[in-house]
């Protein structure tokens, strides 16, 4: 049975432009619902990963821990961030469960260890054996903060665990819900004339990276530009999709295989 990780953004599904720590509720269950549709229509192995939004980025910045976590006061920095994404994700699990999906918290912090802001580590046989037992059973991680060998502790992004899982998990595709249709020649948020980017490979990879941008408002993980180079860097010869998740049926859509507007990725 095919497998397939989905990235839930965190600027679907939280308030960012405010930096307010408020979930989209509405949002989130209209997600669940076209999920539990589509997996009605096409079982499959599904493992899910949202992103933090304000949750994970504030209190990243507040406490200056972006960097790495060293003195007492980074180390409340970091229990803190740890705390408020275990809230987001709180969320996440009681709408889910009220949808009806058999959703299973997958901690980061208990399986991932990074170097230098990199994973080095993954422990994936629990994510493995739960979506072998059952496709609905559906492994839900997150953004967090993680222990780090070189820095205490370190910023693990959902776009660097959708790739190392996607890699790992031999999946054959990756849908990466933004809050965007795509990737863009410029910010499309802030530049009129920004033009979407209908496909990318290797021939164009390095012009788009040019001109790709990071995050507008506060995002440690360097938004579209950081999430483009984390495809880049581990998940060439899978199929990527890049689109609009606040798009009503826009995930359906991409599960189901139909048509969406986006940004295919074939590296």
């Amino acid at each position: 049975m095919e497998t397939t990780v989905l990235k839930i953004g965190g600027g679907a599904v939280t308030h960012k432009g405010s930096n307010e720590r408020r979930a989209r509720i509405d949002v989130i269950r209209r997600i669940a619902g076209e999920l539990r549709r589509a997996k009605e229509e096409r079982p499959e192995r599904l493992v899910a990963v949202h992103g933090a939004g304000p949750f994970g980025h504030g209190p990243v910045t507040e406490y200056g821990i972006a960097g790495g976590v060293q003195s007492p006061r980074d180390v409340e920095g970091f229990v803190r961030t740890h705390n408020s994404m275990e809230d987001l994700n709180k969320l996440f699990m009681d709408v889910f469960r009220e949808e009806g999906l058999l959703v299973f918290p997958v901690q980061p912090s208990a399986c991932i260890v990074q170097s230098d802001r990199r994973v080095s580590q993954l422990f994936s046989e629990p994510i493995e054996r739960l979506i072998a037992l059952d496709d609905r059973i559906i492994p839900l991680l997150y953004g967090d903060m993680v222990p780090d060998s070189v820095l205490g502790a370190s910023v693990v992004s959902g776009d660097a665990i959708v790739a190392e899982l996607g890699r790992r998990l031999g999946a054959r595709r990756v849908l990466l819900g933004t809050d965007v249709p795509g990737i863009f020649t410029s910010d499309p948020k802030l530049d009129p004339a920004a033009r979407p980017v209908p496909r990318i490979d290797r021939d164009n990879l390095d012009e788009v990276l040019a001109h790709v941008t990071g995050a507008t408002t506060v995002d440690v993980t360097r938004g579209m530009r950081g999430k483009l180079e984390e495809i880049a860097r581990a998940l060439a010869g899978l199929e990527v999709l890049v689109f609009d998740l606040t798009e009503e049926g826009s995930l359906y859509r991409a599960l189901t295989g139909q048509a969406v507007r986006g940004t295919e990725i074939r590296l």
